[in-house]
């Protein structure tokens, strides 16, 4: 008899340790402390009636931000924005699309991938000093199916700086047949503009880029809650494959697994005078294996809807062009 009453405890015990760290994961104690390193990045050329915006992780003190290459890239012309400019987070969001706003730099490109989709940016700005917070990376390959996450970012047809809550539905690697670009499926909710944003564990780390999103199946089927997040790991590894030095936080206290090596396909330098397309790699016509099934919860809004225009947001960017022209004009008189 003593078997089946150790098994209850265990039972009991486990029960209690996931509950407990149910209980630890703080959403709101969480967009708290990493908010400030969330960005929105917009991509222009002066004229055009549209505009690319997207969301960054600010990654290092000295202004290395961290995107989806397709925020970046004009996908008309198919090279990437002369213009792009990072806005930081105040205080309080207050709903006033020129407060909320008002905090804006330039910034340059230095490197993207777009087979991988990645970027990375820097803030222009000599007077900006050491920026803090900024958002660390955990290890992706220790993250499990189920675990809770959160994301921060700008959707269309929301609010800025927009915190959702959701789980890791499913692990998928060689996403598209992509070589290296393994992603997480989760139901956290995303839109356009959460594009390049962070997917947060509860020790405020990022565990993904959210990149993708499904709305429509084949037969023109609605779909809900499928979205995809690159995973820190490839992340880390192509940051680190173009001279850069980042590390993955070890969720857990045990020996980490050894990295695979980063697939250089598609990082492209930027030059000076003109941008090089990235080279296509040969891909291997692999089907992308199953993701696992997972009756996903509902997922949370948890900050307050107020929905900003892209048109104003146009507007204002149109606006400091105008004055940074007017200014030049009279410096030449």
């Amino acid at each position: 008899m003593r078997f089946p009453l150790l098994s209850l405890r265990v039972f009991l015990g486990l029960m209690i340790s996931v509950s407990a760290a149910a209980d630890d994961f703080d959403p709101r104690k969480i967009y708290s402390e990493t908010s400030k390193a969330v960005v929105l990045i917009t991509g222009f050329e002066p004229g055009q009636q549209e505009m690319s915006k997207g969301t960054g992780s600010i990654i290092s003190s000295d202004g290395f931000v961290l995107t989806n290459a397709h925020v970046i890239i004009d996908q008309s012309k198919g090279r990437p924005f002369n213009n792009l400019r990072i806005f930081l987070k105040p205080d309080r969001v207050s709903g006033d699309l020129r407060k909320d706003t008002s905090l804006k730099y330039r910034a340059e490109l230095v490197r993207f991938s777009e087979n991988l989709d990645l970027a990375l940016l820097r803030i222009k700005s000599p007077s900006i000093g050491n920026l803090s917070p900024t958002l660390e990376f955990s290890d992706s390959d220790l993250v499990s199916i189920g675990d809770p996450v959160i994301a921060i970012g700008h959707p269309e047809q929301g609010g800025l700086w927009t915190l959702t809550t959701g789980t890791i539905s499913s692990h998928i690697n060689n996403y598209g047949n992509m070589p290296g670009k393994n992603v997480f499926q989760t139901e956290t909710s995303l839109n356009r503009g959460n594009s390049g944003g962070p997917l947060i564990n509860g020790r405020g780390h990022i565990v993904g880029v959210n990149s993708m999103i499904s709305r429509k199946a084949k037969d023109g089927l609605a779909i809900t809650g499928i979205n995809f997040s690159i995973k820190s790991r490839v992340a880390v590894n192509w940051l680190n494959s173009i001279g850069l030095k980042f590390e993955l936080t070890p969720l857990k206290s045990k020996q980490n697994s050894p990295p695979s090596a980063a697939n250089n396909a598609g990082i492209v330098p930027v030059p000076k005078d003109k941008v090089i397309p990235a080279p296509k790699p040969e891909i291997k016509k692999t089907p992308s294996p199953k993701p696992e099934k997972l009756v996903p919860k509902e997922p949370r809004i948890l900050t307050k809807i107020r929905p900003y225009k892209e048109k104003d947001l146009l507007r204002q960017v149109e606006d400091e062009m105008e004055n940074m022209m007017n200014e030049m004009k009279k410096n030449f008189n």
